[in-house]
C-alpha cells in the first residue's frame, strides 16, 4: 500500500435528505432485492462498451489489451461479494458526479409526493441514476475501488454505508476498471451462493455482450438472437429460443423478426403460440413479452407493449432508447412505451394479413385458435379496426359446411349491384341459425347472410356498424329491408284483409304485454311466426348472456311476427271465424308462441310445453281414428 493509501480518506456528506431519499429510492421503487446484481452488471457492461469504444478513437488507452469480461466472486464466511470488470474506470471527478450525487433539488419531495399518492415515478426517469444504490437494499457497506482507462490516471476507492455520507480516498490499483465489494447484511446472506448468483445473471443479463464469470465460469451463454440479423439465424435456433422462453417442448406455430429504427429505435422476435389455455384466452392483458433494453432485462412480463387483444403473442423487445435507470423496475405506460406498443401493434396485423393472402390454411388454423381475440380488438382498437374487420372469418348462408372461411370482402365483392346491407344472423350454432325462421327469404332469395355463432360477437358488430360503406344488418330485427322497397312483400295469403287484422288481433289478445307487437310477416316463407328483435334492440344472443351474468335480469319485449300464407294460420283463421272461443285457439297461439321462443333459444322451461303437446297428439290421433272408422 502507497502513502497516498495511507492518507486520510476525504469524507463528502450528502444532502441533509439523503438517508430518507435512499430508503424511499430502497424500499419504494424496487420490489426485487436480487436486482441489486443485475444493476452492477449493468453498469459493468456498459463501462466495457464505453473502453471498447475507446481503444478504437484513443491512440493510449491502460491496458489496451485486457480482456473484457466482468467477473464475480463471493465469501460466504465474510458474507462478502466481489464484482469486478476491465471497463473505462473512472476519474475522481466522476466518481463524485456519478455517485456522489443522487438527485436534484426537490427530487424528495417529489418522491415523497408520489410514494403518498401511490403514484408512478416515471417521470424521474433520466433525471438523475440510482441503480448502483440499490445495492443498499442488501449491503451494510460497499466498497468500490476504480481506475480510469487513461495511462496516467489515479485509482480511487469510495466507500458508504448507506447513510448520510461517503468517503473517496486515492489507493493503488493496477488494473483499468472498477471493482465493487458487497458486504451483506445478515438477512441477505443468500445471496453468498454460487447457484443465486447464476441464477440472478441467467435472469436479468443472460444476453450481455461481454462474458460474465462467477468462478471462472461464463454464465451468460445464450446468443441475443434478436439483434441479430434473420440471415444469420437459423430456424432451429428460433426453434430453441421459443422453447426456453415458453418453458414447453411445443413448437411455434408462426414466427416473426424485425427491428425498427424510428421513430424509436428496437429490436423485437415475436412468437403466435399453436395453442393456448384459457388462463391466457381469458386474462384481462397482454404478459408474455418480456421487455430489455441494451440486452437487460427491463421487466419478464410488460403488459404494456401489446394490446389486450393480441396477448396470445410471446417473445421479447429490445430497445437501445430506453434509458438504464430507474425505469428498469418501474417502467409504465410512458411516450417510449406507447411508440412502441403503436409500431409492434401494426406489425403483428400487417403480418396476421400476409399469413392470411398468402396461406389460407394456415390463417384458418390460427383463426380458429385466437379469432376471439382478434374480435376484441376490433371492439377495442379503433385505430386498426380496419385491419382487424379484414382479418376476420366467418361461416354463412351459402358455405357448405361449418367452416369459417368468409371474409368481409369476399362478402362484399358477392352482393348484388342494388343491394345495401351487410346481412348477418347470431346464434348458438349453424345448427341452429340453419332452423331460424326469419332466414327462409333470404335463402330463398339467394342472399348471403353470415353466421355469427360467437359469444362475442353481438358486441363487436354493435362496434363495427358498417364494412366498405355497407351497413351491417341483423336479419332477425324488425326493420330489415330487402334488396329494394318491392323487394320484400308478404307472400301471398288467401285470408281476406279482415281475416288477417283478426287473427293478429286474436294473438295481441292472448299474449299480452309478452310481445311488443303482432304483425304481418314480410320474411317468413316456411314457419308459422317468428320472433324478431326491434330496432336497436337486444338479439336473442346478447340477452342469453345477461341473463348468464345476471339470473334476475329481464329481456325486453319482442315482435311476433305471423305469416298469413301458413296452412296453421290460415287454419286458425277459419276456427276463429267459426268460433271466437274455440279453446284450440288459445292452446295453438301458446304453442307457437313457445315453440318461437324455443328456436330462439329463450324458453326458460321447455317442460312447460309437454302437456300441451300431448294435448295435440290426443286431438290429432283421436280425428285420424274417426277417419278410419
Amino acid at each position: 500500500m502507497s502513502k497516498k493509501a495511507k492518507l486520510k480518506p476525504e469524507v463528502h456528506k450528502y444532502q441533509a435528505e439523503m438517508q430518507k431519499l435512499l430508503e424511499i429510492l430502497v424500499h419504494s421503487l424496487y420490489t426485487e432485492r436480487e436486482i441489486f446484481l443485475r444493476e452492477l452488471v449493468s453498469n459493468a457492461s456498459d463501462a466495457l462498451s464505453k473502453v471498447q469504444l475507446t481503444t478504437l478513437t484513443e491512440e493510449k488507452v491502460l491496458n489496451k489489451n485486457a480482456e473484457l469480461q466482468v467477473t464475480i466472486t463471493f465469501d460466504e464466511d465474510k458474507r462478502m461479494i466481489v464484482i469486478d470488470d476491465s471497463g473505462c474506470g473512472m476519474t475522481k471527478d466522476e466518481l463524485v458526479e456519478n455517485l456522489g450525487t443522487i438527485a436534484n433539488s426537490g427530487t424528495l419531495k417529489f418522491l415523497q409526493q408520489s410514494q403518498a399518492e401511490n403514484k408512478s415515478v416515471e417521470n424521474l426517469i433520466g433525471q438523475f441514476g440510482v441503480g448502483f444504490y440499490s445495492v443498499f437494499m442488501v449491503a451494510d457497506r460497499v466498497e468500490l475501488t476504480t481506475r480510469s482507462w487513461q495511462v496516467d490516471g489515479q485509482a480511487w476507492q469510495w466507500s458508504s454505508e448507506g447513510g448520510g455520507q461517503y468517503e473517496i480516498i486515492p489507493v493503488d490499483y493496477e488494473k483499468r476498471g472498477t471493482r465493487v465489494t458487497v458486504f451483506l447484511k445478515e438477512d441477505a446472506k443468500e445471496f453468498c451462493s454460487e447457484w443465486r448468483l447464476e441464477s440472478i445473471i441467467k435472469k436479468y443479463s443472460n444476453y450481455l455482450p461481454f462474458p460474465v464469470k462467477v468462478k471462472d465460469k461464463t454464465i451468460n451463454q445464450v446468443k441475443a438472437i434478436w439483434t441479430q440479423s434473420k440471415s444469420e439465424v437459423k430456424d432451429d435456433e428460433y426453434k430453441e429460443f421459443y422453447k426456453q422462453i415458453s418453458h414447453g417442448r411445443q413448437e411455434p406455430f408462426h414466427h416473426l423478426h424485425f427491428n425498427i429504427d424510428a421513430p424509436i429505435q428496437y429490436y423485437a422476435l415475436l412468437y403466435f403460440p399453436e395453442s393456448v389455455g384459457n388462463e391466457v384466452l381469458y386474462a384481462r392483458e397482454s404478459k408474455d413479452i418480456a421487455l430489455y433494453a441494451q440486452k437487460v432485462l427491463i421487466q419478464p412480463s410488460n403488459t404494456h407493449l401489446l394490446p389486450s387483444y393480441l396477448r396470445f403473442v410471446q417473445g421479447v423487445v429490445d430497445s437501445e432508447d430506453l434509458p438504464l435507470n430507474v425505469s428498469r423496475e418501474s417502467v409504465q405506460k410512458n411516450a417510449l412505451i406507447e411508440k412502441i406498443n403503436n409500431s409492434l401493434t401494426l406489425r403483428v396485423l400487417k403480418e396476421l394479413q400476409l399469413i392470411a393472402d398468402q396461406n389460407v390454411e394456415k390463417y384458418g388454423k390460427f383463426w380458429q385458435q385466437y379469432g376471439t381475440l382478434l374480435k376484441e380488438g376490433v371492439s377495442s382498437d379503433f385505430k386498426n379496426k380496419k385491419r382487424l374487420m379484414d382479418l376476420l372469418r366467418f361461416n354463412s348462408s351459402i358455405s357448405e359446411d361449418s367452416s369459417m372461411d368468409v371474409t368481409l370482402k369476399d362478402y362484399v365483392s358477392r352482393m348484388r349491384e342494388e343491394q345495401k346491407d351487410i346481412f348477418y344472423v347470431t346464434g348458438g350454432s349453424r345448427e341452429a341459425i340453419l332452423h331460424n325462421p326469419n332466414l327462409e327469404y333470404f335463402r330463398k332469395q339467394g342472399l348471403e347472410v353470415l353466421f355469427l355463432t360467437d359469444h362475442i360477437d353481438d358486441f363487436m358488430v354493435t362496434d363495427m356498424r358498417e364494412y366498405d360503406g355497407k351497413s351491417l344488418k341483423n336479419i332477425s330485427q324488425g326493420d330489415i329491408d330487402g334488396i329494394n322497397d318491392n323487394d320484400m312483400s308478404a307472400p301471398e295469403s288467401s285470408l281476406s284483409k279482415e281475416e288477417k287484422s283478426d287473427i293478429l288481433a286474436f294473438f295481441k289478445k292472448q299474449l299480452k304485454d309478452r310481445v311488443n307487437d303482432v304483425t304481418d310477416s314480410k320474411r317468413l316463407v316456411d314457419s308459422p311466426c317468428s320472433l324478431v328483435t326491434p330496432k336497436d334492440g337486444m338479439t336473442a344472443q346478447m340477452e342469453k348472456m345477461m341473463k348468464m351474468m345476471d339470473q334476475k335480469f329481464k329481456g325486453e319485449k319482442r315482435n311476433l311476427e305471423v305469416n298469413m300464407s301458413h296452412p296453421i294460420i290460415q287454419n286458425l283463421s277459419e276456427i276463429l271465424q267459426k268460433n271466437k272461443k274455440h279453446p284450440f285457439l288459445i292452446d295453438s297461439v301458446e304453442q307457437l308462441y313457445d315453440n318461437s321462443l324455443l328456436v330462439e333459444g329463450l324458453l326458460e322451461n321447455p317442460v312447460q310445453i309437454l302437456s300441451r303437446y300431448q294435448k295435440f297428439i290426443e286431438s290429432a290421433s283421436s280425428y285420424e281414428l274417426e277417419k278410419l272408422s
